[in-house]
This record gives C-alpha cells, structure tokens and sequence, in this order.
C-alpha cells in the first residue's frame, strides 16, 4: 500500500543517515549539557569499598545529599569520612541487602528521617570466584539474594 517508489525510498534513506552523521560530527564538539545532581538524595547500596566508593566519591563531588548502606561498617563510615571531606552531606547505614527485613527498616528510616530518595544506585553485589560445581549451597543462595532479590525489596 506504499505509494513511494524506490529512488524516493533511497534519497529519504540518503537524506536520514546524512543527518545522522552531521547530528554525531557536532555533538563530538559541543557537549550536551549533563544533568545537574546537586542536592539530589542518592542512595548507593555496596558503598564501602570498589564500584560503590568510586561512585560515591563522584556523587559527593557534585554536590549530592548521599546516604550510603553497606555490611561493612568501617568500609561504609571511611566512604563516607571521605564524601564529607569532599564537602557533600552524608548518612552511612550498615545493611545487609540479603536481608529484606533490613532493607525494608532501613528504607523506611531513610524516609523518615532524611526524606525521599531522588537516585537509587542499587551496586550491592557478591560474587563467588569458585566454579559452580564447587560453589556451595548457601555461597548460591547469597548470590541470588543480594544480586537479584535485594533489588526487588
């Protein structure tokens, strides 16, 4: 049911990639202007060590308000010693993203008392380095928890 023929098929083609490429060739010279995150409230899970720090870090640097969970208490409040000093405003939670219970009370006390979170990095993650076969039950199960379940609670 097209009425076009196929030379006005191919000069539309010709004309749309032509734009394309003149629409890549200028953003490589002017930068699209990014997204301000300054006062943002962003929560990042996994925030005491690796991704998680390294993430925090870029947020504390542009400003974002920033409430960091972790398991690892000292790895959590070096973090955010750290964000601080990089003058952002800082709540560390120590959570076990395992636990739904613990997400679920730490969530609500966020809510709470620091109020509604504008960002959610969801970086928590556990990695067994053992081949399957000899990765046990329990090391499977806390796999499944913390990188596939703690995202839905």
């Amino acid at each position: 049911s097209r009425t076009m023929n196929p030379f006005l098929d191919l000069l539309l083609f010709l004309a749309t990639l032509l734009y394309s490429y003149l629409e890549a060739f200028v953003k490589l010279f002017v930068p699209v202007k990014r997204k301000s995150v300054s006062g943002e409230l962003v929560l990042i899970t996994g925030a005491g060590h690796g991704v998680g720090r390294a993430t925090a870090f870029e947020f504390a640097k542009r400003q974002s308000r920033l409430v960091l969970w972790d398991i690892n208490k000292h790895g959590v409040e070096d973090t955010a010693a750290e964000c601080e000093r990089l003058g952002a405003t800082v709540q560390a939670f120590v959570v076990d993203c395992s636990k739904r219970e613990e997400i679920y009370s730490a969530a609500e006390k966020v809510k709470k008392e620091i109020g509604d979170v504008s960002i959610l990095v969801n970086n928590a993650g556990v990695i067994t380095t053992a081949d399957l076969l000899s990765t046990q039950d329990h090391q499977i199960e806390r796999m499944f928890e913390v990188n596939i379940l703690a995202h839905m609670w």
